[in-house]
C-alpha cells in the first residue's frame, strides 16, 4: 500500500473547494425541503418530495464531495493529476449543481422541461468528469506510484459504476420528460449508484485513509486484492438476473446475499482496524467513521427485513442507513480531515522564501495557523453530535414514526449550519493568514561574507 502521500501534487485550492462547499448548501436545502414537506415524506421512496430529497443527498451532498475528493486523492496518492484541473473542475461543478437543482425541480413540480434540462446538464457533467479522469488514468498509467493498486482497482470499479448509474439516471429523466416510465431500471440505478459508485469508492478510500490519518493497521492483502474485483462481478450478475425473466427469484437473492456478505467482511475489518487504531483519542473524523461503518453494518439486518418481512418501510430505512448513515457520515467526517489540511497546505505554499534570506520564512511561519487551528475539535464534535441525532430521527421517520419526521428537517438544517460555520471559519482563518503574511515587513537579508 502507498503509505505516504505526495502533497506536492496537490491541485489548486479552487479545484476541490467548490465541491466541498456544496455539501452544507445542499444539506440546508434538503433540511428546508423536509421541514416544509409532510412529516410522512420519508415514509415512502416513491413520492416526488422523497425523490427530490434523495437526489439532494446523492448528487448535491455525496456526489459533490466524492467528485471533489477523488481528484485530490488520485493526484496525491496515485500520481494521477487531472489536467487542466481548474477548467474541468469548474465546468463539472457548475453542470452538476445546476443539473441537481433542475432534477429536484422536476420531482417537486413533476415538470418535463426540468427533467430534460437535468438530463442534459448531468449528462454533460458526468461525461466531462469521467472522460477527463479516464484520460488521466490512461496517460499516467506508467507513472502510478508503487503500492497504489489498492486504491486504483476500486476507483476504476467505482468510476465504471458511476458511468452506469449516470447513464440509467439520464435515460430515466428523459423518459419521464416524455411522459413514459422506466421504473424497471430503478433498482439497477440504485444498486450501481450506492453499492457500486459509493460503496467501492468508500472502500478504496478506507484502504488508504484509515492507515494514514487514523493510524490503523493496513488492511489484509487478500481483502484489498480480491474484494474490489468480486463486488463489480456480483453487481453485473445481479443486473443480468434482474433483467432476465423466468429465472427463480432465489438466484437474484443469493447474489444479493453474497453482496451483503462481501461488504460485511470489509465493514467488519474496517471497524476492527479503527477500534484498534494507534491514535489514543477519537477525533471528530473517527466518530464520523464509526457512525458510518455501524450504519452500513446495520444494512445487513435491514436487508433481511426487506426480503423476508412484510413492512413497507423496510426499503426506506435501508436507503436512509446507506445514504445518510453510511456514505453521509464518512463524507462529513473526511471533510474535517481534508478541508483544514488543504487550507494549511496552500497557506504554506504561499510562503515565498528567497534563498538568501531564510529569516523571511521564520517571520511568515509565526503568523500561519497550525492545521488543527483551522477547525478546532470541539465545534466539529458538536456537529457530529447533532448529525447523529439527525440520523436517528431520519431512521425513525423512515420507519413510520411521525414525531421523528417533525425533527428530521430542523436537525438537518442545524447540522448543515454547523458544518457551514466550521468550514466558513476555516476559510476566514485562511484569508486572515494570507492577509497577515502580505502585511508583514520583509526582514533584511543577512550580510554576505566578503
Amino acid at each position: 500500500m502507498q503509505r505516504a502521500l505526495d502533497f506536492d501534487k496537490t491541485p489548486a485550492l479552487s479545484v476541490p473547494l467548490p465541491f466541498f462547499l456544496n455539501v452544507p448548501v445542499f444539506g440546508l436545502l434538503a433540511g428546508l425541503l423536509i421541514t416544509w414537506a409532510d412529516p410522512q415524506a420519508l415514509a415512502s421512496r416513491w413520492g416526488g418530495t422523497a425523490l427530490a430529497i434523495t437526489h439532494l443527498w446523492t448528487l448535491g451532498i455525496l456526489g459533490s464531495a466524492m467528485l471533489g475528493a477523488l481528484v485530490q486523492i488520485l493526484a496525491v496518492a496515485c500520481n494521477v493529476p487531472l489536467r487542466p484541473a481548474r477548467l474541468i473542475a469548474a465546468s463539472v461543478h457548475i453542470l452538476l449543481t445546476l443539473g441537481t437543482l433542475a432534477l429536484v425541480t422536476g420531482f417537486l413540480w413533476w415538470s418535463p422541461p426540468a427533467w430534460f434540462a437535468a438530463a442534459v446538464l448531468l449528462a454533460c457533467a458526468f461525461m466531462l468528469y469521467l472522460g477527463a479522469l479516464s484520460l488521466a488514468l490512461w496517460q499516467h498509467r506508467k507513472q502510478v506510484y508503487k503500492g497504489a493498486r489498492e486504491i486504483l482497482v476500486p476507483v476504476r470499479g467505482a468510476l465504471t459504476a458511476l458511468g452506469l448509474t449516470a447513464l440509467i439516471g439520464v435515460a430515466m429523466a428523459v423518459s419521464l420528460g416524455m411522459g413514459n416510465s422506466l421504473a424497471h431500471w430503478l433498482n439497477s440505478h440504485i444498486l450501481w449508484g450506492l453499492l457500486g459508485w459509493g460503496g467501492l469508492l468508500l472502500m478504496g478510500m478506507s484502504f488508504q485513509l484509515l492507515p494514514i490519518f487514523q493510524l490503523t493497521e493496513i488492511f489484509p492483502k487478500s481483502l484489498t486484492r480480491w474484494l474490489p474485483l468480486l463486488i463489480p462481478g456480483l453487481l453485473l450478475a445481479w443486473s443480468a438476473l434482474d433483467a432476465s425473466s423466468g429465472l427463480p427469484r432465489l438466484m437474484r437473492e443469493t447474489v444479493e446475499l453474497l453482496l451483503v456478505g462481501a461488504y460485511t467482511i470489509w465493514i467488519g475489518t474496517a471497524l476492527q482496524r479503527l477500534w484498534q487504531r494507534k491514535r489514543p483519542t477519537a477525533e471528530p473524523t473517527s466518530l464520523f467513521w464509526f457512525t458510518g461503518l455501524l450504519s452500513l453494518l446495520a444494512c445487513a439486518p435491514a436487508w433481511v427485513w426487506l426480503r423476508h418481512g412484510q413492512s413497507p418501510q423496510a426499503e426506506t430505512v435501508l436507503g436512509v442507513l446507506l445514504i445518510v448513515g453510511g456514505l453521509g457520515s464518512v463524507v462529513h467526517g473526511m471533510l474535517y480531515k481534508i478541508f483544514p489540511f488543504l487550507l494549511w497546505k496552500h497557506a504554506q505554499d504561499a510562503v515565498v522564501v528567497p534563498a538568501h534570506n531564510p529569516a523571511h520564512a521564520k517571520v511568515y511561519l509565526k503568523v500561519l495557523p497550525k492545521m488543527a487551528a483551522y477547525i478546532p475539535e470541539r465545534p466539529a464534535q458538536w456537529h457530529w453530535a447533532v448529525y447523529l441525532l439527525m440520523l436517528l430521527s431520519w431512521i425513525l421517520a423512515a420507519a413510520g414514526w411521525p414525531v421523528a419526521g417533525l425533527l428530521a428537517g430542523p436537525l438537518l438544517i442545524l447540522a448543515s449550519l454547523l458544518l457551514a460555520w466550521n468550514l466558513g471559519r476555516a476559510l476566514w482563518r485562511f484569508r486572515q493568514a494570507l492577509a497577515a503574511m502580505a502585511a508583514l515587513p520583509v526582514p533584511p537579508a543577512p550580510a554576505q561574507p566578503r
